[in-house]
């Protein structure tokens, strides 16, 4: 019974740790999926902005030109010198929105690349660790194979329910011994 439980264990926390590595990997994709979303909102935002600001810097421009040609009257001078002045605020303030964006987006950016990193890290744990699951089944399985081959109590057990296994299991028994007799010769 105590050897039972032993076997049991390893199953037991595989499945415990799995299930750790499978809660924490839920909990980031969670928070990831926000980031993504938050991401796609700033680079829209990103690309309005960048839009004004070519706008704003075109106008800019347009009037700088206007204003270089124009001497006949000071009133469309007044005015052009109006126009340019708003352009340069608006420039400027379009200027200052781009780069808060960018830098949020750099933020956000760098928690999603950290968070999608540990996701990557996780499913490489579980890969281990399912793997080394299957592994240690694989040992159990093989060492009670052996033990049924060796004839321990508990082969014995299995072995006597049926007799044509009974004798399969005896050959297989002597040609382990052989193998491992020409082995040593």
């Amino acid at each position: 019974m105590k050897g039972s439980n032993a076997v049991s264990a390893p199953k037991d926390n595989y499945a415990q740790f799995i299930e750790q590595l499978d809660a924490a990997s839920r909990n980031l994709t969670a928070r990831r999926e926000p980031l993504t979303r938050t991401l796609e909102i700033l680079d829209v935002l990103l690309r309005q902005n960048a839009l004004g600001l070519q706008l704003w810097e075109e106008r800019r421009a347009d009037v700088g030109k206007l204003l270089d040609k124009e001497v006949s009257s000071a009133e469309k001078l007044q005015a052009l010198s109006e126009l340019h002045e708003v352009s340069l605020r608006m420039e400027s303030m379009f200027q200052n929105r781009t780069q808060r964006i960018r830098e949020k987006q750099a933020s956000f950016q760098a928690r999603r690349e950290e968070i999608s990193k540990s996701l990557l890290e996780l499913d490489r744990s579980r890969l281990k660790l399912t793997s080394s699951r299957t592994l240690s089944r694989e040992r159990e399985n093989l060492n009670r194979a052996v033990a049924d081959l060796a004839g321990t109590p508990e082969g014995v057990t299995t072995a006597s329910a049926d007799r044509g296994l009974r004798d399969d299991l005896s050959e297989a028994r002597r040609a382990i011994v052989l193998a491992a007799a020409l082995m040593e010769v």
